[in-house]
């Protein structure tokens, strides 16, 4: 058999999900299936395929992503990401700190599933839920090597679709981020931010970085 690329085995994959996409009204770009509304959401299937040791790798990740609403959240995170009391590595050099505040500050992404275990039906197991369904993240050779692989990506796009339809919302944002939930709250219900400001504080990495967003927003 030819070698295949990894142009070509993304071009595979979009040949078998491509009629499902298009219907719905998504583009095909490069190495993603992508849709927009009058809101400003973006939704994006990704094919994420690298090659490494002569196998491919396989990560398929959904993404809704917002740049008006994003560039206000961004907006706010540099001031935090610049304040002067700001927590960096000792190790860092001032080059590494402007390269990582120039990439989160850039990053449009207001959320994302990398781990499709969150679709598992309520009476499979973790085990079970792999063996029927691992194409999100899975290695191979050959993509044949994939038990059912068409059929599991056609149902990795009606999993995908069913996600888009229920995500972008004020409501669900609020629900189901962080920072851009506290912009969204602030705009709209702001007796309600200091509730979610006490939750989101204990599911952060960096308590100082979300207590100098909370202030800066509080400030603008």
């Amino acid at each position: 058999m030819m070698n295949k690329t990894t142009k070509d085995i993304i071009s595979d994959i979009a040949t078998v999900i491509r009629p499902l996409f298009e219907s719905k009204g998504f583009t095909f770009k490069k190495n993603y299936f992508e849709s927009s509304d009058d809101s400003g959401n973006i939704y994006q299937y990704e094919i994420n395929l690298s090659k490494n040791k002569g196998y491919f790798s396989l990560h398929l990740r959904l993404k809704l992503l917002n740049k008006y609403l994003m560039r206000d959240v961004n907006s706010v995170l540099e001031k935090a990401l610049r304040d002067s009391s700001y927590k960096y590595h000792s190790n860092w050099s001032e080059g590494d700190i402007e390269a990582s505040i120039k990439t989160r500050t850039n990053d449009y992404c207001v959320s994302m599933i990398t781990d499709w275990r969150c679709f598992k039906n309520e009476d499979e197991s973790l085990d079970e839920f792999r063996k029927r369904f691992s194409i999100w993240m899975c290695v191979f050779n050959d993509i044949n090597e994939v038990n059912n692989w068409e059929k599991q990506l056609t149902e990795s796009v009606e999993l995908s679709l069913s996600w888009f339809s229920a995500i972008g919302s004020d409501e669900w944002i609020i629900e189901n981020t962080l920072y851009p939930a506290l912009l969204v709250l602030k705009r709209i219900k702001p007796d309600k931010l200091d509730e979610k400001y006490k939750f989101i504080l204990s599911k952060v990495r960096s308590e100082n970085e979300a207590k100098l967003f909370f202030n800066y927003l509080n400030n603008t």
